[in-house]
């Protein structure tokens, strides 16, 4: 009698275990539900302004307006993925300020092997917007979107130096070394792998270069209008399916 008293108890314990489990688990479901809810609506929310949270990139008022008369023109080409290819861009903007140089619209290798790229992935206009470019820099640099005609067959030979600048290059390396040889080919052509071909932190005494870099990242460097459409039927997608991205 005593055994089958214990076994009662113990299957009575059993018993109540498995009820409180059942009302644990139960109520972390119901918890998940509200938290994952509470996140939707938190994700789709209004969004604040970010104007707060982009450097101010406009000039001082002593900065001049670029020399019509440049030193040369700058070509280059560019090789990497997304990030590399936008760091490179506002650093060959700010090289060409820096030179006194014309920047022809830079070239973009299909040199990204993730999958899913199109093979269109080869030219500036494919990414970005060409004309908004152009006009947001007009205070800054001279652009052109290719070489005059007289220097393109000059380019197909080969005519003119080539420079594959180091990660980070001091801007000591483009007035000593590169602007001699722009000066006197009066055209140049760069090569960028991964990204970074000037100092990221550049000495107090360029600010105002510091700042061109700014203004080509936030304001300059806008993604052309099909992609800006893509982008936002793609976040409708989302916002319509309840989903987020993890």
């Amino acid at each position: 009698m005593v055994f089958k008293s214990k076994i009662k108890w113990i299957a009575l314990l059993v018993l109540i275990l498995s009820f409180a489990s059942l009302l644990r688990h139960l109520s972390i479901a119901r918890f998940s539900t509200v938290d994952l809810n509470y996140r939707n609506k938190k994700l789709w929310g209004v969004v604040k302004p970010l104007q707060t949270l982009q450097p101010y990139a406009n000039p001082r008022n002593s900065y001049p307006v670029p020399n019509k008369h440049s030193n040369g023109f700058i070509y280059a080409k560019i090789f990497g993925g997304f990030a590399n290819i936008r760091s490179s861009i506002c650093d060959l903007v700010t090289i060409s300020r820096l030179l006194n140089a014309t920047l022809v619209i830079p070239e973009i290798q299909e040199s990204t092997r993730s999958k899913g790229i199109s093979n269109k992935f080869k030219s500036f206009s494919y990414l970005y917007d060409e004309e908004q470019f152009i006009a947001s820099l007009t205070n800054d640099i001279l652009i052109v979107k290719s070489l005059p005609e007289n220097l393109k067959a000059a380019r197909r030979k080969n005519a003119f130096p080539t420079f594959k600048p180091k990660n980070l290059a001091s801007p000591n390396f483009y007035i000593k070394e590169v602007l001699p040889t722009l000066r006197k080919a009066k055209a140049i052509g760069l090569v960028i792998i991964d990204g970074g071909c000037l100092q990221s932190i550049l000495p107090s005494s360029m600010s105002e270069f510091q700042r061109l870099r700014c203004r080509v990242a936030f304001h300059a460097l806008q993604f052309r209008p099909e992609i800006k459409e893509l982008g936002r039927r793609m976040v409708d997608r989302y916002k319509s399916s309840n989903l987020f991205l993890v």
